[in-house]
């Protein structure tokens, strides 16, 4: 709570210029970053063509399957549809966090 107030106080001593001008920044950013987001899906795919081949020839864990299957699902979402300024980057990784977290059982269960 304490956060957003100070989020809160820090945004209203800028001006509506200066936020607009840190938003075309930062989707500026997102759209430079759009090579990186390329690569770290191909990068994503190779890993999981790595791990496929890993899982059918070795004994692994049903559980670890099932996380990665849950992380690939995540990252297949947001390379299927990259994100195209900083709204849609927020949503997308807060999203496959969620995904994620879901899926995963808690520690110690």
């Amino acid at each position: 709570m304490r956060a957003l107030v100070a989020s809160a106080l820090l945004l209203g001593a800028c001006t509506a210029q200066q936020i607009s001008s840190a938003q075309t920044d930062a989707n500026n950013a997102v759209a430079a970053a759009q090579p990186t987001i390329e690569t770290a899906c191909w990068l994503a795919q190779a890993a999981d063509a790595g791990f496929q081949v890993y899982a059918s020839g070795a004994n692994a864990n049903a559980a670890i399957i099932a996380n990665e299957k849950t992380a690939m699902a995540a990252a297949n979402s947001i390379c299927a549809n990259p994100p195209a300024n900083v709204a849609g980057a927020i949503a997308d990784v807060l999203a496959a966090y969620k995904s994620v977290v879901a899926a995963t059982p808690a520690a110690g269960s």
